[in-house]
């Protein structure tokens, strides 16, 4: 009901109202995008300063296609467990990714340490040894004898920790979040040995597919862990519009450095061994530093379930979809 007041008999008065389709849940959002993503060809070797839009893209991790938000998009805004988050995408089964975006929601192209949740965090404490980029590690080893076993990586302690404490005690909250799939994909592009102390420098293959364009969302079994939090990956940034340059249009930008879960590259050179983790800087570009580095800090990246209902919101920063 609207009531208006204080007009004369000769006075108009227009009302006009947004064409804006309400969404009751994460698969009825999932629903109305995949009817309105655009088809062209990505150009992945460029970053992506403008409001892009929503595209989609095989997904056999999750099975079917997955549509992902690219650019400087401003409909991606969600308010969950007292706190802001960006859709990173709508995976292949419906589940809904997001990354954490502060106590408040942020305008594109501000920088701000609100959105990082744990800044100053090693991914691990050591560097010395190309197994130190594992999210799970086994000294010698480039990946664990299985999925479960290996030395937890400081971070993983670190950001299920953060978890547990603000959303995971909150069975209000933990009763909505999918057990996700997250990609700490160790494959390499070149090699001559595993043992790391006398290889050569390689890349890791997510370094690899950043310098091509040609991001992918799955990973070997052996390098996907199932979890209820974890990190955004190099091909993830890539999608939403990160490269290897400076960006700060895109949504993911935040001004701060913050980590991925993708390896990045061993380095070796005398008597110097680095293994290197890609972040997303503070320029907001796809960078590679030392699994030992202090100025790097931590954005958690939840699922959503498919049935969890939206009550209210249009996805924008003023009107968030609400969880």
């Amino acid at each position: 009901e609207h009531i208006i007041k204080n007009l004369s008999k000769n006075e108009k008065c227009y009302l006009y109202f947004d064409n804006v389709t309400a969404v009751s849940s994460v698969s009825d959002l999932a629903n109305k995008v995949s009817k309105t993503t655009k088809t062209d060809i990505v150009n992945f070797t460029k970053t992506a300063t403008s409001n892009e839009g929503v595209y989609q893209a095989n997904d056999s991790m999750y099975g079917g296609v997955s549509y992902y938000w690219r650019g400087a998009v401003t409909n991606n805004y969600v308010k969950f467990g007292g706190y802001c988050w960006r859709i990173i995408r709508i995976n292949g089964d419906g589940t809904m990714r997001l990354i954490y975006d502060g106590t408040t929601c942020h305008t594109n192209g501000t920088s701000t340490a609100d959105s990082i949740v744990l800044n100053g965090t090693k991914y691990n404490s050591n560097y010395k040894n190309s197994e130190y980029v594992g999210w799970k590690y086994t000294s010698g080893m480039q990946r664990p004898s299985s999925i479960t076993s290996g030395t937890d990586a400081p971070i993983k302690t670190a950001l299920e920790n953060w978890y547990n404490t603000n959303i995971g005690n909150n069975t209000t909250y933990s009763s909505k979040v999918a057990d996700g799939k997250y990609c700490n994909d160790r494959s390499v592009e070149h090699w001559t040995t595993w043992d790391s102390l006398s290889s050569d420098t390689f890349y890791y293959s997510g370094y690899n597919r950043i310098v091509l364009g040609v991001p992918k969302l799955s990973c070997s079994s052996g390098d996907t862990y199932t979890m209820k939090v974890g990190l955004i990956t190099s091909d993830e940034v890539n999608l939403a519009g990160g490269k290897g340059e400076n960006n700060t249009s895109y949504y993911l930008y935040n001004g701060q450095n913050y980590w991925t879960m993708s390896p990045n590259s061993w380095f070796k050179s005398g008597s110097s061994n680095w293994a290197f983790m890609s972040l997303v800087d503070t320029n907001g570009r796809i960078a590679g530093t030392g699994t030992n580095s202090t100025e790097v800090g931590i954005r958690p990246v939840i699922n959503l379930k498919s049935n969890a209902i939206i009550s209210r919101g249009v996805g924008t920063r003023t009107n968030p979809y609400v969880v």
